[in-house]
């Protein structure tokens, strides 16, 4: 198709003018061939005298992260100046980088008005969605007292798995890892060739199976969707153990009484763990608690500088290899004392003692019982015995609130994954954290 040959004219739905608009005058868009993704150097449009306002398109795709050009013109020459403004949904588009309507961004006169003018188009939501841009003229010349709207189709070309690397259990099933992908596919491929025993469903990237290689190094694998047309590659990190320890965040939340029939605030915390639907079908597990009183206890100096020693019935064991149970996700391998350092900003800085991925692959944050103290890093919080709810043992108060009971929260890679904020009510609920033994 020709710059100059544009034959199909389009009517916008309900369009709205200043004044009363003649039926065989109202807005109509025309298209202008060629603009996108590039701005042709021509500048001669030729349309229809029942049009208006020229459009590089009425219906417009646009993929996340990639911006697009998108321009506009005026089919005839205006006794005066003529002012663009335009209008959209802020959380789902941008136009020249702007999350707000933008008012008289482009002004064509009687010298310009058949000069294609474009304005950058870019998607802020990253799902499928659609959207619209409001375009409105203005100006002293009555025809030009009008607007309309251009539909906009959202499209993410994205691919990803719950997680970067993956450390599995040598001959036990996997957990199955499903990919988030954004646009259609019809194929998968991975480079190089899965472990023995693990497959990859070239229809929509699923890795299931048992592997059967015995032991491997952490190993990087390139997983590529595409339709044909469009693609989108994740990279991950598999590696093969003999023994790998799960972490899960329960299914159930508990007000900080934890105890219940058993002899003391962690007992039953453990026994709530055993009996959670989240627990997988092997394994005995612990919550992941301190508590003043002694019963289960990380550190007693800051990140345990006196070693294992300061560790009373602690979770975590040095020489371990813990990963989270939904997805088999690499957690960490804690120190000789069962923990990760962290530093005066509390992360994990010491190499290779890092927490690689959240508690939870799920956007949502769930906090969950723990017990420790703000700065001293792994120490209990010992400011008020509410700070544990003494002991996990109470369900009520304390007054203020921020006395209260110590959480961890799920989304994080640094200590505040174990220690989250001020102080929680002992009569709200909240997750417990548990881990295989």
């Amino acid at each position: 198709m020709r710059w100059n040959l544009l034959v199909t004219f389009l009517s916008l739905g309900c369009f709205f003018s200043c004044n009363q608009v003649n039926p065989r005058d109202e807005l109509l868009f025309t298209l202008i061939s060629g603009l996108n993704p590039i701005v042709s150097s021509s500048t001669s449009v030729s349309v229809s005298s029942s049009a208006k306002i020229n459009v590089s398109s009425t219906s417009v795709l646009l993929k996340y992260g990639t911006p697009q050009n998108f321009g506009i013109s005026l089919v005839r020459q205006p006794t005066a100046n003529v002012n663009i403004s335009l209008s959209f949904t802020s959380s789902k588009l941008q136009v020249n980088s702007s999350n707000s309507p933008l008012t008289n961004v482009l002004t064509f006169t009687s010298g310009d008005y058949n000069v294609t003018k474009t304005v950058s188009l870019s998607s802020a939501t990253q799902i499928l969605d659609s959207s619209s841009l409001t375009i409105t003229a203005t100006s002293a010349d009555p025809f030009y007292n009008t607007s309309g709207a251009v539909s906009i189709s959202h499209q993410n070309i994205y691919m990803a798995y719950t997680g970067n690397s993956f450390i599995f259990q040598n001959a036990v099933a996997v957990p199955t890892l499903t990919p988030s992908i954004t646009f259609v596919i019809t194929n998968c491929t991975v480079t190089p060739a899965l472990p023995t025993g693990l497959n990859l469903n070239a229809s929509n990237c699923v890795i299931s199976g048992t592997p059967t290689s015995g032991t491997l190094p952490a190993t990087s694998y390139a997983v590529t969707a595409t339709n044909g047309s469009d693609s989108d590659t994740h990279n991950i990190s598999i590696q093969i153990e003999p023994t790998v320890y799960k972490v899960f965040i329960t299914a159930a939340t508990f007000n900080g009484d934890l105890k219940g029939a058993a002899a003391d605030g962690p007992a039953g915390a453990d026994l709530k763990c055993n009996a959670d639907t989240n627990k997988p079908s092997t394994g005995t597990y612990k919550a992941m608690l301190t508590t003043d009183g002694g019963d289960r206890v990380a550190c007693t100096s800051d990140n345990c500088s006196g070693g294992i020693g300061e560790n009373t019935f602690w979770v975590y064991q040095s020489g371990r290899i813990y990963v989270r149970a939904s997805d088999s996700a690499n957690l960490f391998s804690p120190n000789s004392a069962g923990i990760l350092p962290a530093d005066g900003s509390g992360n994990f800085t010491t190499n290779p003692y890092y927490l690689n991925h959240s508690f939870d692959s799920g956007t949502t944050n769930k906090e969950f019982w723990t017990g420790f103290a703000l700065t001293n890093y792994w120490q209990t919080a010992t400011q008020e015995p509410e700070n544990t709810c003494n002991n996990w043992t109470i369900n009520v108060g304390p007054s203020p609130t921020s006395d209260g009971g110590r959480v961890g929260a799920s989304n994080s890679t640094n200590y505040s994954a174990f220690r989250n904020g001020s102080g929680r009510s002992c009569a709200s609920s909240y997750y417990l954290l548990c881990v295989e033994q």
